[in-house]
């Protein structure tokens, strides 16, 4: 069941990504993460109907669950600032590092065990990540594509590490309660940084202004909505696969999302990969593959 709710959250974020990486684009990271986590927090309270679980728990259970959603706001912000100054087709693939630290996570801070096979998978999908987001100069200096990859690599270390502290309280708690406070911890954390950046540090490109000149018009509501739900359900899906499964191999399995991420990027935006960067990139997906099946 594991591998099927991983499975859920990697075509969620897949069909939540491209269109957060349009409107990061076009408003700023801090209000595309503002607008998606309050989008979401609706779906998500209509789980405490389907699994019987309430919406908040204990007054220390809901801290902890706020706690984490002011890292999981950090690591969103740190995403789609990634997607607004791009380039999306390197961006992507070392978004599916996400699963690779998260093992590594796993295997430290909660016990889990991998197997030769995955332990080389791992390594594997770190060196492709890496060839993916770097680049050699004529002069044979090495130089990383621009902040995009980066805010990427900061996003999944940050996180791979809430994923893994998420695991207890989904299992003690509940999923609902969890995801609930942790979505309006990001709400919060993203309403209070936008303000913040507004007022002491405007025009910072990615964060709160456009990196496209074209606004985003008001009929995009509807888009907003369906973006916020696509990531609930990703978030929703992922969790209750923590509930029950090793938290590697769920997100081993969401990891594959990138992939859409990738093909958007070439395909829509015509953006294009160096050959070392389609060696990473395949280095990170036959990692993904060893993982999964091997």
């Amino acid at each position: 069941m594991g591998f099927l709710y991983g499975l859920g959250a990697a075509v969620a974020f897949a069909l939540a990504d491209p269109g957060a990486a349009f409107l990061s684009r076009r408003m700023g990271a801090l209000a595309a993460t503002l607008l998606v986590a309050i989008a979401g927090v609706p779906l998500v309270a209509l789980g405490t109907l389907v699994y019987n679980e309430p919406l908040v728990t204990s007054v220390s259970a809901t801290v902890v669950a706020l706690l984490l959603g002011i890292g999981a706001a950090v690591s969103y912000v740190g995403l789609y600032y990634a997607f607004a100054v791009g380039p999306l087709s390197v961006v992507g693939p070392i978004t599916a590092l996400f699963g690779t630290v998260t093992v590594l996570f796993a295997v430290l801070f909660l016990g889990e065990r991998l197997t030769i096979a995955e332990t080389i998978a791992v390594i594997i999908a770190a060196s492709g990540s890496v060839l993916a987001a770097i680049e050699f100069k004529g002069s044979g200096r090495i130089q990383v594509i621009g902040l995009g990859p980066l805010a990427a690599l900061g996003a999944v270390l940050l996180g791979s590490a809430i994923t893994v502290m998420m695991q207890h309280p989904i299992r003690t708690d509940g999923w609902v309660p969890t995801v609930m406070a942790v979505r309006i911890g990001v709400a919060i954390t993203a309403g209070i940084a936008l303000f913040a950046v507004s007022r002491f540090w405007p025009g910072m490109g990615g964060l709160n202004v456009p990196m496209n000149s074209a606004r985003l018009p008001k009929r995009f509501v509807a888009l907003i909505a369906a973006i916020g739900c696509f990531d609930a359900i990703a978030f929703s899906s992922f969790a209750i696969g923590l509930s029950a499964a090793p938290a590697w191999l769920v997100a081993i399995v969401a990891a594959t999302s990138p992939i859409v991420l990738l093909v958007g990027g070439l395909l829509i935006l015509h953006e294009r990969l160096r050959p070392l960067q389609w060696v990473g990139v395949a280095f990170v997906f036959s990692s993904m593959a060893i993982i999964a099946f091997g």
